[in-house]
């Protein structure tokens, strides 16, 4: 009886212990569910999902016909989760043969206590599948957009390209990368006890906006034919690398614009720095005798004399402003016209002087040099062009014919544009549009005029000089068969870094339009130093024929014969002649545009 009694208190003070506890439970699970429920259900939430971004499709670069230069191909990049690994060791040599990665580094990133690593990014679909037979729930795949460029090397300085991320470094990719690279968007996913996702559980998503598609103004065909004869002429003749313009003198569109040396778009990140620069926009030289159509065009301009005026060109030796001009001939007596076709040096700046350097000064700022184009690239340069209140004795000697001035390419190409344009100077236009996939204009880019440089009078009687520089003159190798061609050849010698002119170092250019009576196309030719053959008529004016010759056939052109010779004292005589030249042409050979391999290729 003791003994029961005395079991009693104990049995309460257990029953009360244990209910105490189960109170305190209560009221712990109370709380939680009441005060913290919500914090824990969010981490509960964070554990079973994730939030996953969904990256844009990258917008395409196009050029003026639909032809695809840069687009999105989807690829899968490979990730792993360490924790799940068991022989980290093992795993990393396999992946190292399939991936052709250093196996440390695989091993290295497998060996952190992690629930997701990137191992490779962007593979290709045989890498893949080969992976994919390892069988191993510790490996899986996201698919991401990698940029590439069918044409490969094609207009490579003038597209650029993306990096890993697809963000744009180069070209129209980085100027444009806000347009191209479009919105990401996001979607709630479930994922199970190994991070796994679940694909039928999508609970919520945000779709991405892709990039929309910059429409260039350039022609697939003409600027492959023009790389070629690029590179051809700098392989021909040792250069160090050259750019081409082709535009279209009266929209201001550019149809092609080359640069050597090129790289491969698709491997860009081991192509040499120097060759990604656009030397058409970025490389400043001086023109030379290239220039002297601007000297020609303010003299006619301003009335001072006309084509038939006559200088003595001193038998290519001239004293003046304490320095001897020479010609690279000797002439005596020649009209303008003459002067300019055999390209004189001597009579040229004999002409400038009268013209006088305010008013050179302002016709080469009205031709556009001296300033940026405009075009809508990254890296253009304005060029050089002193003002009169800071030349020397003798810039009114060396600037006339293309020294003492620096100028791009591409300046040189609308300067010369606007003498076949009638005198009108175009903004150059690189796109015409930006749209999305479903052909909604985003931005339209129409053809700009800058303003009008000269009269149409003024341009007729320079054409007629610049198409006897072709057929009579230093330019002879620029004829286009079938075809009156107009054009300027120059040769400048390059600057040394001591501020010296080089004696083997040459800039060869020419600079032209063609069909002369009514101007198709305008094609300008830098070369950087030729060797061992230099001039601008041996090197760069081939080069223009070539390329002009295959833009006609290509476009099946055909021309009437052109107008009389036009005169200085204004050209009344312009009637045409009736008889028809057949000169209609296909090219004769298909252009080796080059099939790509690999993932480009596919």
């Amino acid at each position: 009886m003791t003994e029961t009694r005395l079991s009693k208190p104990r049995l309460f003070f257990i029953f009360s212990f244990f209910l105490l506890i189960l109170g305190c439970l209560l009221f712990r699970l109370g709380f939680i569910q009441i005060f913290k429920a919500s914090k824990y259900l969010s981490i509960a939430q964070s554990q079973s999902r994730s939030v996953v971004d969904m990256q844009p499709t990258r917008g395409r670069i196009l050029d003026r016909k639909g032809q695809e230069l840069a687009l999105d191909v989807r690829l899968d990049s490979l990730y792993a989760v360490p924790r799940d690994i068991s022989n980290k060791g093992q795993m990393a040599d396999r992946l190292s043969s399939i991936l052709g990665i250093d196996r440390n580094e695989i091993y290295r990133r497998l060996d952190r206590d992690k629930l997701f690593v990137w191992i490779a990014r962007k593979i290709s679909p045989a890498k893949t599948q080969a992976i994919k037979k390892l069988k191993s729930e510790a490996l899986g795949f996201v698919k991401e957009s990698m940029r590439v460029y069918p044409k490969s090397e094609m207009a490579c300085q003038l597209i650029g390209f993306t990096d890993i991320d697809n963000d744009g470094l180069e070209g129209i990719e980085l100027r444009y990368n806000s347009f191209l690279k479009g919105v990401p968007g996001w979607r709630l996913a479930q994922r199970d006890a190994k991070q796994r996702e679940l694909i039928s559980k999508e609970l919520e998503m945000v779709p991405p906006v892709d990039g929309y598609n910059i429409h260039l103004t350039i022609d697939e065909v003409i600027q492959a034919l023009t790389e070629k004869e690029l590179a051809e002429t700098c392989k021909k003749f040792n250069a160090l690398g050259g750019s081409v313009v082709v535009l279209d003198p009266k929209t201001g569109d550019i149809l092609a614009m080359a640069t050597m040396p090129s790289y491969d778009l698709n491997n860009a990140k081991t192509s040499n720095t120097q060759n990604r620069r656009n030397r058409a926009i970025t490389d400043l030289y001086e023109p030379g005798s290239a220039f002297k159509p601007v000297a020609l065009s303010g003299i006619l301009e301003n009335k001072v004399f006309g084509l038939d005026e006559k200088f003595n060109c001193e038998n290519g030796a001239w004293a003046v402003a304490g320095k001897v001009l020479h010609d690279h001939h000797g002439y005596g007596v020649m009209t303008f016209r003459q002067i300019i076709v055999k390209s004189s040096n001597i009579g040229t700046v004999k002409g400038a002087m009268r013209l006088g350097a305010a008013r050179l000064y302002k016709t080469i700022l009205d031709f556009g040099f001296g300033k940026r184009t405009g075009i809508l690239l990254t890296g253009e340069v304005s060029g050089i062009v002193p003002n009169p209140k800071h030349w020397s004795g003798s810039s009114i000697i060396n600037i006339p014919i293309g020294q003492g001035v620096a100028i791009t390419t591409l300046q040189l190409a609308m300067g010369i544009g606007l003498i076949a344009n009638d005198g009108w100077l175009m903004k150059p236009r690189i796109i015409s549009k930006i749209d999305d996939e479903e052909g909604r204009i985003i931005q339209s880019f129409e053809p700009e005029t800058v303003r009008r440089a000269l009269s149409k009078e003024t341009c007729l009687q320079v054409r007629s000089v610049l198409e006897e520089v072709v057929s009579h003159g230093t330019g002879k190798k620029a004829v286009v068969s079938g075809f009156r061609a107009a054009g300027k050849t120059g040769t400048a010698q390059k600057i040394l870094p001591d501020g010296h002119y080089s004696h083997d170092q040459f800039f060869a250019s020419f600079v032209g339009f063609v069909p002369y009576d009514e101007p198709k196309i305008v094609i300008a030719v830098s070369i950087d130093e030729p060797h061992p053959v230099y001039y601008g008529g041996d090197v760069a004016a081939p080069a223009f024929s070539r390329i002009a010759s295959g833009i006609l056939a290509y476009w099946q052109i055909s021309q009437n014969e052109v107008p009389a010779e036009i005169t200085a004292e204004g050209s009344k005589n312009l009637e045409r002649k009736n008889k028809k030249v057949s000169t209609k042409k296909i090219l004769t050979q298909p252009l080796d545009i080059k099939p790509q391999t690999g993932i480009a290729g596919q």
